[in-house]
């Protein structure tokens, strides 16, 4: 059923490319009418190749909106990760910040009615199209700075990644010299019970990182307590640290391949795409994920502050933001020969 629906959308964005195609083709008409046919078959050509890229790229989005993968790292509730926003971000760098944020806000509503999760709310939508345009404003941004920014962009982006790296050791050491957990992983049945944690806690018998992790926790029930506390404790821990190895790694291939090119005598305006994509997915996001947050607690009334509201999102978005680019940045380098022909970059 979930694949004769996904057909459905896709046959539906296709005849929907087609009718804007005609559309446009009428209004040129009408808008010109001694134009040289050559040159409106070009102009319209050119446009109905993006929308049917765009419709294949939003298809791809919808599908994998079925499709996750929870890191077995992050707790016992675990850190879900969804494959989705790999796609939303080729339209907006391929074709502009228009075509991002129509594909964003597109995945947001058809994803939601192909797979409802509470009600439906038009302010997700329109943040989600905010996102999408924000990513290709921002790459085209990207796209006229010097080698000298993109050099001081890397330096400043290595840096970030050592303290998450940085963060995520103090937090591990700092819970086991306090004898929360003893190991590398924090497990529900090890945590102490909630009014012998908190206790430690107000009589600060714990250091700085632990009394972090306790004060996301500090809301919760004393039934979910030892278990969020859990969930907190690791993505503290290997959350942050995977982003800061993740990006490491990203940034280390880069260089690893502009200095190939070089060697090779060749140039190429795809150098540093990894640290362009995540820029582009980490900024919009955050701004995103900060806004959603804010429409969460006065939607549902949410009686948590939002700062400890907010952190645990915003350390996933940061999470998945990373893995994403890291992903889209490799389908780009693969396909960057075939960009280049068709000229989108």
């Amino acid at each position: 059923m979930n694949l004769l629906i996904l057909s459905v959308f896709i046959f539906d964005a296709l005849l929907l490319c087609v009718f804007i195609n005609l559309l446009m083709q009428l209004r040129l008409l009408r808008k010109n009418p001694d134009a040289q046919s050559k040159e409106r078959r070009d102009d319209v050509g050119k446009r109905t190749e993006k929308m049917v890229i765009t419709a294949m790229m939003l298809a791809f989005a919808l599908a994998l909106k079925y499709f996750s993968i929870t890191l077995p790292l992050m707790g016992s509730n675990g850190l879900r990760f969804g494959f989705a926003g790999i796609f939303t971000v080729f339209p907006a760098i391929l074709f502009g910040p228009l075509y991002g944020g129509i594909t964003s806000a597109l995945t947001d509503l058809l994803g939601f009615f192909m797979k409802p999760s509470g009600d439906y709310n038009f302010l997700f939508t329109l943040m989600a199209f905010i996102g999408g345009f924000l990513k290709g404003l921002l790459w085209l941004l990207l796209k006229k700075t010097g080698k000298k920014f993109g050099k001081g962009v890397k330096i400043a982006l290595a840096v970030i990644m050592c303290a998450f790296l940085a963060f995520g050791s103090s937090v591990v050491i700092s819970l086991n010299r306090d004898g929360i957990i003893h190991g590398m992983i924090a497990h529900t049945e090890d945590i102490p019970v909630k009014d012998e944690m908190v206790a430690k806690l107000d009589a600060r018998e714990v250091g700085a990182p632990t009394r972090f992790v306790g004060m996301l926790t500090s809301t919760k029930g004393a039934k979910s307590y030892q278990k969020n506390f859990a969930t907190y404790a690791n993505l503290s821990v290997f959350g942050t640290a995977l982003v800061g190895l993740l990006g490491l790694a990203g940034i280390g291939i880069d260089a690893l391949l502009d200095l190939c090119r070089k060697k090779k005598g060749k140039t190429a305006a795809s150098d540093d795409i990894f640290v362009r994509i995540l820029m582009c997915m980490l900024i919009s996001g955050l701004i995103v994920t900060t806004v959603n947050s804010k429409i969460l607690i006065e939607l549902y009334g949410i009686k948590a502050p939002f700062l400890i509201y907010w952190l645990p999102r915003l350390a996933e978005e940061i999470i998945v933001c990373t893995l994403q680019a890291y992903i889209a940045a490799a389908i780009y380098r693969a396909l960057e020969k075939l960009f280049r022909q068709r000229r989108y970059i």
